[in-house]
């Protein structure tokens, strides 16, 4: 009996039943998806982004090269939808616009149960998340996380100190302000721009720091409890000061170029704008 060709082979040489040769090409290699996503090929290029990323929430070279090993690289298509994220994974947002229980997140934020030394939460309680453009995350598993939390408190710190970050930027974009609707749409696009810029200088050269893409103006409406005429006119006036580029697409309109950076920060800080 002929042996088969190799399943790792370019080109698998078979026969009609006429006796003819064909060739069957050899397909891709499909990515593990669990949980949502695409995983990224694993390359010496994804290690490096992997580490470069965890030195940047201060752990050490040492310990960042061990949760490198253990995490991998996901992209995350723009969903119409909310999509179920499994339970088993922490998932580090690096890049791109999410939404979360009705508010709008950038990057930096954490999908999953950080709180690592408690019982998964059961599939009732699992995060839904809608993509509002692509994003880009770090999954690593819950389970390999929490072990290598508890032989090292850097890692510990790391989960501490993100879960107190979402807690200032929770009530700094929206808990109660007295600030004019215009400062509290400055905020929320000034946030997103900042943390678009710190995962574009992780992803070199594949994100434009100056555009904030992902959200609708509906979108702003709903997680700012304004309405959506209000979030209109306020996108207007920031347009029209040239603080934001002009847009040719419809009031979804879901890209927001940012032409100066600093008056955009003033605004998100109170700064009124002259009639």
């Amino acid at each position: 009996m002929r042996p088969l060709p190799p399943r790792d082979a370019p080109e698998a040489m078979h026969r009609q039943r006429d006796g003819r040769p064909f060739t069957v090409r050899k397909l891709e290699p499909a990515y593990e998806t669990s949980g949502g996503g695409t995983v990224e090929p694993r390359t010496s290029r994804t290690l490096q982004v992997l580490h470069h990323y965890f030195m940047t929430q201060g752990l050490t070279s040492e310990v960042a090269g061990e949760l490198a090993e253990l995490s991998r690289l996901q992209r995350h298509p723009r969903t119409a939808e909310p999509v179920l994220l499994g339970p088993r994974y922490i998932e580090f947002v690096m890049c791109g616009t999410i939404l979360v229980n009705g508010r709008i997140w950038g990057g930096n934020y954490v999908l999953g149960n950080l709180d690592i030394f408690t019982e998964v939460p059961s599939i009732g309680k699992r995060e839904r998340v809608q993509f509002l453009a692509e994003t880009r995350t770090i999954r690593i598993p819950r389970e390999a996380l929490r072990s290598r939390a508890v032989r090292d408190l850097s890692v510990v710190r790391m989960i501490h100190q993100r879960l107190m970050g979402y807690v200032t930027e929770f009530e700094w974009l929206y808990g109660t302000s007295p600030l004019a609707p215009v400062c509290r749409v400055a905020r929320l696009l000034h946030y997103l721009s900042f943390q678009q810029e710190r995962g574009a200088e992780i992803l070199t050269g594949v994100l434009d720091p100056n555009i904030v893409q992902g959200p609708s103006q509906r979108d702003f409406s709903e997680a700012l409890g304004l309405g959506l005429a209000t979030v209109e006119k306020s996108v207007r006036a920031l347009r029209v000061h040239h603080v934001l580029g002009s847009s040719t697409g419809t009031r979804t309109n879901r890209a927001y170029k940012i032409n100066d950076h600093g008056l955009l920060r003033q605004i998100a800080a109170g700064a009124t704008l002259n009639d």
